[in-house]
Order: structure tokens, then C-alpha cells, then sequence
């Protein structure tokens, strides 16, 4: 299997930082005193990001994904600006991000939007940036209160939950389903060959279960469903038809 990691890299730690904006974003409007610890990671995760990327392009890219390298780049702009009090960018930085993790879905479409290998990172993609945003939102490293009465199994746990037994049921079946699509079946030959594939598929699983045993796990949660999700992404960017290395034998018939 070749893997394209900084492609990898781009496409974890932009959605990371784009999570963790809107969550930090929502926090700035509901809670009496907002911390800025999430502002910070946001911004740290988009510079991890963007650097990726230059690696990954050799400096500025060109078509849709110049769009999202720029649109990263609002995105760590506003995320650092809410870290200097300027509260106002952090609408910007969430649409921003939210602006790069679209182009990364435009180009991961190998064919038509509505076939099921077109879908796969219409669904993937969001979700994983959701479930960054939730599981690392709700951390008290993060500049959570520790409510244990108000909030027994973290803040976020409901949209964790929700995004990850849809992300565990699309990852789980992507890889064993009789696809008629050609681009999602051979798509699958590759998931089902990738053992960090089926880590991050188990790993997800695992995060639901410790997500039910309360905030004890939120650090355990947090470290999992990071090493969950970039396992996934490996074999997404792997020498498979979303991340396509050789043309000559990815669209060939069955």
C-alpha cells in the first residue's frame, strides 16, 4: 500500500482545526466565560495543516485545492485572531474551515456526486470533523468547567455519539458491501487489505463504548477517535480510488 501522507496529514488536521472552531465558536456564544484554549488548538491544527500541504503540493497548489489551502489559511487567520480576544473572527474561522473540508470532499468524488463511491466522502469527511470538534471541545485541558452534575458524560457526547455510529456503520460496510459502482468496488479490495483501516473502524467503536462510562474516559475518548480517524485516512489516501496513484489500473473493469 502507498499512502500520500501529507495528503493525510492536510485533510486530519484541517478538519481537526475546523471542528474545533465551530465548537469553540459555539462556547464563545453561550458561555459566560469563554476560554481560549480551543481558539489556540484550532489554530495550531490549521498551521499543521497548511504546512502539510506545502509539502504535500510543493508549495501552493493549484485548482480546487489551492481553495482549500487558502481557505485554511482564513481559517488559522481567524482561529489565532479569537486567541487575541477578537471573538467576532469566529464565525470565519468555522466557515473557512468548513470552506476547505468542501474542497476536500470535491476532489475526493472520483465519479458522479450521487454514486455511492461519490457519497462515501460526502459522509466521511464531515463527520470525522464533527466528531474532532465534540470529543476534544468538551476536554477540560481545553478550558472546560468540570461539571460533573451538569454534565456527566461530557458536553458534546450527544453529537459525538450520533456522528460516530454513523461513521462506525459506513466504514464497517463500505469495505464488505457488493458494490455495483467500479470506482467503490475497487475502493473496497484496498479498505478491506488495510489493517489501519480496521483499526480506526474498531477504534471508533471503542469510543462509543467509553463515551456511555462518563467523563473519566473524555481524555481516553479525545486520543482514540484522533487515532481512529487517521487510520481511516490512510486508507482513504492510500493507492485507492479516492487517493489515486496509478490511473492505469484503479478505473480498469472488472
Amino acid at each position: 500500500m502507498i499512502t500520500n501522507w501529507p495528503l493525510v496529514f492536510f485533510t486530519v488536521f484541517s478538519q481537526f482545526a475546523t471542528g474545533l472552531a465551530f465548537f469553540s465558536w459555539w462556547k464563545d456564544n453561550h458561555d459566560e466565560n469563554p476560554s481560549s484554549r480551543g481558539w489556540i488548538a484550532s489554530a495550531a491544527g490549521a498551521l499543521v495543516a497548511l504546512v502539510a500541504s506545502g509539502v504535500c503540493f510543493g508549495g501552493l497548489a493549484s485548482g480546487i485545492w489551492l481553495a482549500a489551502q487558502a481557505a485554511c489559511l482564513v481559517l488559522l487567520f481567524c482561529a489565532y485572531g479569537c486567541t487575541r480576544g477578537a471573538t467576532i473572527l469566529g464565525a470565519g474561522a468555522w466557515i473557512g474551515g468548513g470552506a476547505c473540508v468542501i474542497a476536500q470532499v470535491i476532489d475526493a468524488i472520483p465519479g458522479s456526486l450521487l454514486s455511492t463511491s461519490g457519497l462515501f466522502p460526502v459522509f466521511l469527511f464531515p463527520l470525522c470533523t464533527i466528531v474532532f470538534g465534540a470529543v476534544f471541545s468538551q476536554l477540560i485541558v481545553l478550558g472546560e468547567p468540570e461539571d460533573h452534575k451538569k454534565h456527566p458524560y461530557g458536553r458534546f457526547y450527544l453529537p459525538l455519539r450520533i456522528s460516530l455510529w454513523i461513521m462506525l456503520v459506513i466504514t464497517a460496510i463500505a469495505p464488505i458491501w457488493p458494490w455495483e459502482d467500479t470506482y467503490m468496488a475497487r475502493s473496497a479490495i484496498i479498505l478491506m487489505q488495510t489493517q489501519l483501516y480496521w483499526m480506526g473502524v474498531i477504534f471508533s467503536g471503542v469510543v462509543l463504548g467509553l463515551s456511555h462510562m462518563g467523563r473519566v474516559t473524555l481524555v481516553l475518548q479525545a486520543i482514540i477517535a484522533f487515532v481512529s480517524i487517521f487510520g481511516l485516512r490512510t486508507a482513504f489516501y492510500a493507492d485507492g480510488v479516492h487517493g489515486i496513484i496509478d490511473m492505469s489500473t484503479l478505473y480498469r473493469p472488472f
